[in-house]
């Protein structure tokens, strides 16, 4: 089943609850630049499937928070998770006007799913104003949907647990927010043509 949003209020299932995979950790990222700690903190990365931190010689707390958005990566994230606490995270989604959207776990870790919805990622990513979060959105490259929207200022959010679930969140030209959810996973290029179809449906 797929399920969408845009921040302007359209949506299809858009409060259906999803397990949220890598799309979690633009509230990770958001609420670490808000949280006060030092990133330029230096920090040991375990290491943990798929990620690149942890290869790493030397990584700072800034460093985690650019890799967990732009390179989704795992080890990075749990960094973050581990110093600012489950708590920390969920507050700044609900600040950020997430009502369904809550951290349980470590990624890839044992324990309940992180959940989000598609109304949630919509609006919560809308809402960011951190440019170092939308800035670090910007090196992803992992997502088709800035080619099809070429011309445009396309950040996007991926998260993936095949079979289970694909989504992908966008913000487009600074100013809408789009958010399809799948589950059972669709293709990313399915997913990709319902979001490219919801902006040129109301592009302004």
């Amino acid at each position: 089943m797929i399920t969408w949003a845009t921040s302007d209020g359209r949506e299809e299932g858009g409060d259906r609850v999803v397990p949220a995979a890598s799309t979690i950790k633009l509230f990770v990222a958001s609420a670490f630049w808000r949280s006060g700690l030092d990133p330029d903190e230096r920090v040991q990365v375990p290491a943990v499937p798929w990620s690149v931190a942890d290869a790493l010689a030397s990584v700072t707390l800034g460093d985690c928070a650019l890799l967990s958005v732009a390179f989704s990566d795992n080890a990075a994230t749990n960094v973050l998770l581990e110093r600012l606490g489950f708590d920390a995270v969920n507050e700044e989604a609900a600040r950020l006007g997430c009502e369904q959207t809550v951290v349980r776990r470590l990624m890839i870790s044992d324990g309940p799913q992180n959940l989000t919805c598609a109304r949630d990622l919509a609006r919560g990513l809308a809402a960011i104003e951190e440019e170092r979060v939308l800035d670090a959105l910007g090196r992803a490259h992992d997502s088709e949907l800035p080619l099809l929207l070429s011309g445009r200022d396309v950040r996007v959010k991926t998260g993936e647990l095949w079979p289970d679930v694909y989504h992908e969140v966008a913000l487009v030209d600074r100013a809408l927010g789009i958010a399809v959810c799948s589950q059972p996973a669709a293709l990313p290029s399915e997913v990709v043509r319902v979001a490219t179809s919801l902006f040129r449906v109301n592009p302004s």
